[in-house]
């Protein structure tokens, strides 16, 4: 899967200095997946990351690396760094593959961003973390999905279950199936959920929460608007506690998926959608 570079503003946010000097470099490789692993834990310290699935046994990556330094020495340094994906099973765990990113040492004044696309098979779970700045994307997963990073969108394509979690960012999910535990600090949010699991958490600091789910699902919504409004195609009622706040609770059907809808400030929408 094909991603877009973590752009200027992105991947320097947070850092100190002009980073005058910059370069760019290629990187591609493999790692073999060890017998009986069930989970891939992808650390990466900022850039981009688009996930995708494969057939193969191993764990494929290929993209760039853009470098920074405040002088020609700092970015020779970073320059040093070897650009490649090292996984080691967990020491905890051997059951995990933890997969590192390169990146440059702590105290260094210079950046590493990366652009990776990622390709590993469909059935692993997978736990991936950005700790500072970059988009995520990941698409075709079978195994639980959890996601992180300190400030970038987020985006998911027919996906199976997924937790994840941005400082800053706007949020996407379609046709998705399973459980689904989305937040941002600032953002908005617009899920499409074919096949609804027992939960569905979407909150937002600030922004738009729209969530669309089949006309004939079995819910229980709890949706609340610290300053905003609610609504729903399926007729819920909504009470405002105050001039500014919205509250949209109700029950339909089973009551088989809990529905819980959050923001600061913004507006929440419980709709219905035919998936085809």
């Amino acid at each position: 899967m094909a991603s877009a570079w973590c752009a200027g503003p992105l991947w320097l946010a947070g850092c100190s200095g002009d980073f005058a000097y910059r370069s760019t470099a290629e990187l591609s490789g493999s790692i073999a997946l060890p017998e009986g692993i069930r989970k891939v834990r992808f650390e990466i310290d900022n850039g981009t990351v688009g996930m995708d699935v494969t057939e193969a046994n191993e764990i494929r990556y290929a993209g760039g690396a853009r470098r920074a330094g405040n002088s020609p020495e700092a970015l020779a340094e970073v320059e040093a760094i070897e650009l490649e994906m090292v996984g080691v099973v967990d020491s905890g765990d051997p059951a995990t593959l933890v997969v590192r990113g390169p990146a440059a040492p702590p105290g260094q004044t210079a950046v590493l961003a990366l652009e990776l696309g990622i390709r590993l098979p469909a059935h692993l779970e997978v736990e991936l973390t950005i700790t500072h700045n970059g988009h995520i994307t990941a698409a075709n997963r079978k195994g639980a999905l959890t996601a992180g990073t300190g400030r970038g969108d987020l985006r998911f394509e027919h996906c199976r279950g997924a937790t994840a979690r941005t400082g800053r960012g706007n949020v996407i999910a379609f046709d998705h199936r399973g459980d689904l535990d989305l937040i941002t600090g600032i953002g908005d949010m617009q899920v499409f959920v074919r096949e609804p699991g027992e939960q569905i958490r979407l909150d937002t600091g600030q922004g738009t929460v729209q969530c669309y789910i089949p006309p004939t699902a079995g819910f229980r919504v709890d949706a609340r608007a610290e300053v905003g409004r609610c609504g729903s195609s399926f007729g819920l009622d909504v009470d405002n506690p105050s001039a500014y706040s919205a509250v949209m609770t109700g029950t339909r059907g089973d009551g088989h998926t809990g529905i819980v809808l959050r923001t600061g400030k913004g507006y929440l929408t419980l709709g219905s959608k035919t998936f085809h």
